[in-house]
């Protein structure tokens, strides 16, 4: 790598993501419902003592997600004991090795000049969804490292014809899999089958398709050797969830947490994380162009092959996330570094300083406004209080207060109000946590706290007759 990342100038890098890190843990709270669900699954497996026991949320097997981020939040808390901090550490240490890794990538493919990739940390430390999603304990930056990994080793393969490449893109793809399930493919896959397309030199087809199929079939084997152990311990409807339903369902939108949205959905998302570079006339400029000059550069043109076929794919998949872009961050980084290669590094790097600083200022004026409406530590506090008393959850539950609490036993899930009433005659001492809208939805209760959540409000409720017990 570019000894001059790792120079005095190149300390602002690391510098950042302390910051960012800092920033996340006092400001802004643990937010629901994915920071929350995803800590009460690894939460669980802390409780469990076993990484490769079939993942649970309250009790229940999840089979959402694979486990990789969960083993790395539990690394964390192997050495330093459960915490939320502990646990934003692996998304912003992956946030920051991707920036370094898009900062080789774009050394590899563009060997003429150093100068795109010296603008390349610049540019995506000055996008504010990847810092955003740096500093939540979700799955999309470390799929980013993963991807990066594969690709640079692809490279790598494509030049020296060298088998350990292949295992190499092998065991990045694996871990890819491992980090978000097979969508990880999707990521890598075009760039592989377009080879011929963006390489300056003839590759030899056999060996290069078959280097790259050997690759994608080597790929399984880490992701089996935490599969078997986990299908031998569970039953056929959470294998077929886990192995089947949550890609193809996904991909069809029959999975009812599939996320279905129209074809053009990712058309504006791609537009907000170009944002701010894509304000400069040279973006746009230089785009009009890009067809001339991918013609005679073998590195941009990997990038389109990459990007395009990329976000056609997911933009013909059903189910829609914009964080499911994430992981194309570092190559849209590279795509604007060659569209602004004109401008001053001083100048990125002042815009990059910008909207590092909006990053913080949101998060200062949120810590006083917004984010108090996502602060569950009120009532998780209260359930901690009283942990030894029966617990219940009104409608679907996301695991809001199983980590902020620190439950060591399950919160049972009741459909409505009048199953929570029931609940109640049955449970003298137990205690009822219920989202609502006004106060006719929960007359019915005595309210022991409440707080404003999500445009509802979200309270702790017990049975009327209960009224004089604490």
């Amino acid at each position: 790598m570019n000894a001059a990342l790792l120079s005095r100038q190149g300390l602002w890098i690391p510098f950042g993501f302390l910051g960012i890190f800092l920033t996340t843990v006092c400001l802004r709270p643990l937010l629901p419902i994915d920071e929350t669900r995803y800590l009460s699954v690894a939460w669980e497996m802390f409780l469990r003592h076993d990484w490769l026991a079939p993942l649970t949320k309250n009790g229940e097997p999840y089979h959402h997600k694979p486990p990789l981020l969960f083993w790395m939040i539990n690394a964390v808390w192997a050495v330093t004991g459960p915490s939320r901090w502990a646990a934003t550490m692996p998304p912003v240490a992956m946030g920051l090795a991707s920036v370094y890794l898009t900062t080789l990538l774009a050394q590899r493919l563009f060997t003429r000049s150093a100068q795109i990739a010296c603008r390349v940390p610049c540019i995506i430390m000055g996008c504010l969804p990847f810092l955003v999603y740096s500093s939540m304990v979700m799955f999309d930056v470390t799929m980013a490292f993963f991807v990066l990994l594969t690709i640079l080793n692809m490279l790598a393969f494509a030049q020296t014809q060298r088998w350990r490449y292949v295992a190499l893109m092998a065991l990045s793809m694996g871990l890819g899999v491992l980090t978000k399930g097979p969508v990880n493919y999707l990521y890598v896959i075009f760039p592989m089958l377009l080879g011929p397309v963006w390489h300056c030199n003839a590759l030899k087809p056999l060996r290069w398709y078959g280097g790259c199929l050997a690759a994608l079939m080597l790929s399984i084997v880490p992701v089996l050797l935490w599969l078997l152990p986990v299908l031998r311990q569970s039953d056929a409807h959470f294998a077929f969830w886990l192995v089947w339903e949550q890609t193809a369902g996904r991909v069809t939108g029959g999975f009812k947490d599939a996320h279905v949205r129209p074809f053009l959905f990712y058309v504006p998302v791609a537009i907000v994380l170009a944002m701010p570079w894509a304000f400069f006339p040279q973006f746009w400029r230089q785009g009009r162009a890009l067809r001339r000059l991918a013609g005679n550069e073998a590195g941009l043109r990997f990038v389109l092959c990459w990007l395009a076929s990329a976000f056609v794919a997911f933009s013909l998949i059903s189910g829609k996330q914009p964080h499911y872009l994430v992981p194309l961050i570092p190559g849209l980084a590279i795509l604007i570094a060659c569209l602004l290669e004109g401008l001053k590094v001083k100048t990125l790097r002042k815009v990059a300083m910008g909207s590092y600083a909006v990053f913080v200022l949101a998060h200062v004026i949120g810590s006083q406004t917004f984010f108090k409406n996502y602060d569950l530590m009120p009532v998780a506090r209260y359930v901690r209080q009283n942990a030894d008393r029966d617990w219940a959850f009104v409608k679907q539950y996301h695991g809001e207060v199983t980590f902020l609490a620190r439950r060591q036993t399950p919160l049972d899930v009741l459909s409505d109000g009048h199953e929570a009433r029931e609940w109640l005659i049955q449970h003298p001492e137990g205690l009822v946590i219920m989202r609502y809208e006004d106060n006719e939805d929960v007359a019915a209760f005595h309210e022991i706290l409440s707080i404003p959540y999500r445009g509802k409000m979200l309270g702790i409720f017990k049975d009327k007759s209960a009224t004089g017990r604490q």
